[in-house]
Formats: structure tokens, C-alpha cells, sequence
């Protein structure tokens, strides 16, 4: 699947789900504290790390995901 990059992949098999999700958490916390601020370079690296978590967790529901998990 194209769809997912590497970082995505590697952060899915290397972390749980509950530390995606915490983190996950943790960055929409500080989207939401750069876009009160305004602050343009902060919300743009708090979306990028933001968004690497969303498809860790995505990808965790995969079939691929499934079956690398299964070796």
C-alpha cells in the first residue's frame, strides 16, 4: 500500500495503540495552542507531527499491518 510512508509503518510496529493515541492527543493539544498564538512555523510542525500520528494509527487497521504482525 502506497498510501502510508515508512515513518508511518515503523511508528505503528514500534509503538502501542496507547501510546499513539497519547501522542496523537498530545499534538492536537499544541495544534490548538499554536493556532490561538497565531504562531504559522508552530502550527505547521505541530500538524506534521500531528498527522504522522493519525496514520500510525490508520495503519494499524490494515490488513498489511495484520499480517506483518502475524510473523
Amino acid at each position: 500500500m502506497g498510501f502510508f510512508t515508512k515513518t508511518h509503518k515503523e511508528m505503528a510496529k514500534t509503538k502501542s495503540l496507547k501510546q499513539l493515541q497519547i501522542g496523537y492527543k498530545n499534538s492536537e493539544e499544541a495544534l490548538i495552542d499554536a493556532s490561538f498564538k497565531g504562531d504559522k512555523k508552530a502550527l505547521k510542525h505541530a500538524m506534521k507531527i500531528h498527522g504522522r500520528y493519525e496514520y500510525a494509527i490508520l495503519f494499524r487497521n490494515t490488513p498489511q499491518y495484520k499480517k506483518c504482525k502475524k510473523k
